[in-house]
C-alpha cells in the first residue's frame, strides 16, 4: 500500500485547489488509502468516502454523457437510432435507481466507492426537491438537442468517422502525467479533427482544458493545429461554440498548467514522494457558496453556515 497518492494533473484538480485548499487536502491526501478499512485509519475513511459522494447535477451530467456515448456508438456500429422518447425513460430509470440507491445508507458506507450516494440526501438539503424538478426539466431539453446537433449530422450523414469517445489517456507536461478525457473526437472526410464538448449546464462555460486536448490530439496525431476544430455543444439550449485553437492559445494554455503545478508542488514536503505538508498547512477558504455544496463539511469546522 502506497503511503502517499501518486502525482498528476488535471483541471478538476486545479478547481479544487482554487476554491479550498483544505478541501484539496481532504480529497488528494486526507483521503488517500481510505479505501482500505483494514488499513486506512478512520480519517482516511470517512474522507474517502465524503470524497465518493455525487450531487444531482454531477449525476445529471454522467448519464448525460452516457447517453450521448451509447447514441453514437449505437449509430456508428449498428446503425440504430433510438427514439427519443426512449431515451428520456432510459435516463429518467437511471436516475430514479440512483436515488433510490442513496436511501440506502448503510449499503454506500460498506461500498461507497461501487455505490451512489448523493449529497443532497447525505446531508438533508433542503434544495433536493427543487433540483429534481429542474433535473426533469433538462432531460427532455438534452435529449432532443443531440439529435439537432451539426456534430450528430455529420456523423450519421457518414461525413466523419469516429476517433475516440469517452477515453481516458495521458499526455506529459513539465514532466507530469496530464489526464486527458475528451468526450468526442471524429475525423472529417478532409482529414480535420473535431473535439466535442458536451455541455449540460449554462452557455460560456468554455474552458483552458480543451485548448489542452487539442495539444493532445496535434501531438497523438500527428496534426497541424489548422486542422482541429474545438466544439462546445450546449445541450441544454441547442446552442454552440466553435473554436480553432492557435498556438498562442495552447502556449498560454501550458503556461497556466505550469503555474498550477509549482503552486501545487510548494504544497509539498517532498514532491518525489508527493507527501503533502501537514494539513494545517492548507488553509480554509470558507465562503457560503462553496461551503454549501462541499462534500467535507461534516468534518470542516470552518465552514461558512
Amino acid at each position: 500500500m502506497a503511503m502517499y497518492p501518486s502525482w498528476s494533473y488535471s483541471q478538476s484538480r486545479a478547481q479544487t485547489f482554487d476554491e479550498c485548499l483544505r478541501k484539496y487536502y481532504y480529497h488528494y491526501y486526507g483521503s488517500h488509502n481510505g479505501w482500505n478499512p483494514a488499513q486506512g485509519s478512520e480519517e482516511q475513511i470517512t474522507l474517502y468516502r465524503l470524497k465518493q459522494l455525487s450531487n444531482l447535477y454531477i449525476l445529471f451530467g454522467n448519464i448525460t454523457h452516457q447517453m450521448c456515448e451509447s447514441v453514437i456508438r449505437g449509430w456508428m456500429e449498428k446503425g440504430a437510432i433510438p427514439r427519443t422518447a426512449h431515451l428520456e425513460t432510459a435516463m429518467k430509470n437511471m436516475l430514479n435507481t440512483s436515488y433510490k440507491e442513496s436511501l440506502h445508507r448503510e449499503l454506500w458506507l460498506q461500498d461507497p466507492k461501487n455505490r451512489i450516494m448523493l449529497a443532497e440526501i447525505y446531508y438533508g438539503d433542503e434544495v433536493l426537491s427543487e433540483r429534481i424538478a429542474r433535473i426533469k426539466e433538462r432531460q427532455h431539453a438534452v435529449v432532443h438537442n443531440l439529435y439537432r446537433t451539426a456534430v450528430w449530422r455529420e456523423l450519421q450523414q457518414g461525413e466523419a468517422r469516429l476517433v475516440e469517445i469517452e477515453k481516458w489517456d495521458t499526455m506529459l507536461l513539465h514532466e507530469t502525467k496530464v489526464y486527458v478525457k475528451m468526450d468526442l473526437l471524429y475525423r472529417r472526410g478532409n482529414g480535420d479533427m473535431v473535439i466535442v464538448d458536451w455541455k449540460t449546464g449554462k452557455e460560456g462555460d468554455f474552458s483552458d482544458q480543451l485548448f489542452l486536448y487539442a495539444s493532445y490530439v496535434q501531438e497523438h496525431y500527428q496534426l497541424p493545429l489548422e486542422k482541429i476544430e474545438v466544439r462546445v455543444e450546449y445541450l441544454m439550449t441547442g446552442k454552440h461554440e466553435v473554436y480553432h485553437p492557435a498556438q498562442e492559445d495552447i502556449d498560454k494554455v501550458v503556461r497556466h498548467v505550469r503555474r498550477y503545478i509549482e503552486e501545487m508542488k510548494s504544497c509539498l514536503d517532498d514532491d518525489y514522494y508527493n507527501r503533502p505538508k501537514p494539513e494545517s498547512f492548507f488553509t480554509p477558504m470558507p465562503s457560503r457558496r462553496a461551503c454549501g455544496g462541499c462534500n467535507f463539511r461534516e468534518v470542516c469546522k470552518y465552514r461558512a453556515v
